[in-house]
């Protein structure tokens, strides 16, 4: 399958390039950023997009392209809406035109507003300009096209620079390392997220799925789980509570990723056992 993945350049977009070439997909990466490899289009252009589609003819649209900074987005609102926003309207009018399949990636914070397990029906209720534009995007898709696939995920991990490396930095060199013990969601890791990507893509399942890890922990316990797996001292670790007067972050999302395992039939691991994972580039950290 032709997939034309936008947001190629990015740490998460540059996985799953490499993910989706090993499961036998010709992937045409985009990213606004000049990289070897990659097509440079400004994808803001509604022109050039659509351009793109009708040169490449992909089977299917994965959509990541994003500004992801909280604090960059609220700061900047119009920059916000024309990247999270607006690419995804210029994208999905050229899926419609030209009748491609699109998937978009989404994000836990397209709820936020109050301490609640949502599940995949549930109406978004974002408390940031970003989370806004992510759930403006999602309504803009599901009102316009009949062959998508939304899918939220949260806190992603599994590569070098994830949460999971700077605890393991700060541990592995007797540094103390604070984590807010009133921030919760569901971390993720990247394997688990890609696997359901594919599912997703090979059975051309529809509808919103919550593809996330299976459970809902603070930083705190977040990095001391990291400590336990990595035999790192847990005692450095120290639990602060964070200002919500003064940070956006909505302070608890937890998405049940239920219904979406059993339509996919995918069970993700627990955060220890995915952990484990993540050892090739602990172990680099460790030996630095």
């Amino acid at each position: 399958m032709r997939v034309l993945v936008t947001g190629a350049a990015g740490m998460v977009g540059r996985h799953l390039i490499r993910y989706l070439c090993k499961v036998g997909h010709q992937v045409i990466p985009v990213d606004l950023m000049k990289h070897e490899g990659i097509i440079s289009t400004d994808l803001r252009d509604e022109p050039s997009v659509f351009r793109l589609v009708k040169v490449y003819n992909p089977d299917l649209i994965l959509h990541l392209a994003a500004l992801t900074n909280l604090n960059f987005c609220e700061q900047n609102k119009e920059a916000s809406r024309a990247t999270n926003y607006g690419i995804t309207e210029a994208l999905t009018r050229a899926c419609s035109k030209y009748q491609v399949r699109l998937i978009f990636l989404s994000s836990d914070y397209v709820f936020g507003k109050y301490d609640h397990v949502w599940q995949e029906i549930d109406l978004p209720c974002p408390t940031t300009q970003y989370g806004m534009d992510k759930a403006a995007s999602e309504y803009l898709i599901r009102d316009s096209l009949s062959d998508y696939a939304i899918v939220r995920t949260a806190q992603l991990y599994g590569f070098h620079g994830d949460f999971v490396s700077l605890v393991c930095d700060a541990l592995t060199t007797r540094q103390k390392f604070t984590a807010f013990a009133n921030l919760v969601n569901c971390p993720t890791w990247i394997g688990d997220l890609f696997a359901m990507l594919h599912m997703i893509i090979l059975r051309s399942s529809q509808g919103i799925f919550h593809c996330v890890g299976p459970e809902a922990v603070s930083r705190y316990q977040y990095a001391c789980e990291v400590a336990e797996v990595f035999a790192l001292d847990k005692s450095l670790i120290k639990a602060v509570n964070l200002d919500f007067l003064v940070d956006i972050r909505p302070p608890i999302v937890r998405l049940s990723g239920a219904c979406t395992y059993n339509s996919l039939r995918f069970y993700p691991g627990s955060l220890k056992d995915n952990l484990s994972c993540c050892s090739a580039y602990v172990i680099q950290l460790k030996r630095q």
